[in-house]
C-alpha cells in the first residue's frame, strides 16, 4: 500500500480521523484564544492548515511503523496490508489511541 492510499484508507475506515481532527482543531482554537498583544491571531484557514499538517504527521508515523513490518510489496500490496491491519486489529487500536490522545 502506498502512503496516499493508506492515508485515504485511514480517513475512510477509522473513527480516529474524525476524533483527531476534532481534538486538534479544539487545541488550535484554545491556543488561538491565548494569542494576544504582539502575536496575531490565526485565521481559520491557518488553523485548518496546522491541523492538516498534524494529521499528516500521524499518518506518516503509522505508515512507517506498518511499512517496517510489511514493506511495500510490488504485487497485491494493498491486500497484504489490509490483511495485516485486520490481523493486528489496527483500526480498534488506532481509534482507541486517538480517543486517548491529548493534544497540547
Amino acid at each position: 500500500m502506498q502512503h496516499q492510499e493508506f492515508k485515504e484508507w485511514l480517513e475512510q475506515n477509522t473513527r480516529g480521523y474524525e476524533i483527531f481532527i476534532t481534538k486538534a482543531m479544539e487545541s488550535r482554537k484554545e491556543k488561538n484564544k491565548k494569542r494576544n498583544g504582539k502575536t496575531k491571531k490565526w485565521t481559520d484557514r491557518q488553523m485548518k492548515r496546522q491541523v492538516e499538517g498534524m494529521w499528516n504527521d500521524v499518518v506518516k508515523n503509522a505508515y512507517e511503523q506498518i511499512k517496517s513490518h510489511k514493506g511495500v510489496p510490488r504485487f497485491n500490496g494493498y491486500q497484504i496490508w489490509l490483511d495485516f491491519l485486520a490481523e493486528i486489529n489496527f483500526v480498534e487500536g488506532f481509534d482507541d489511541s486517538m480517543a486517548e490522545l491529548e493534544i497540547p
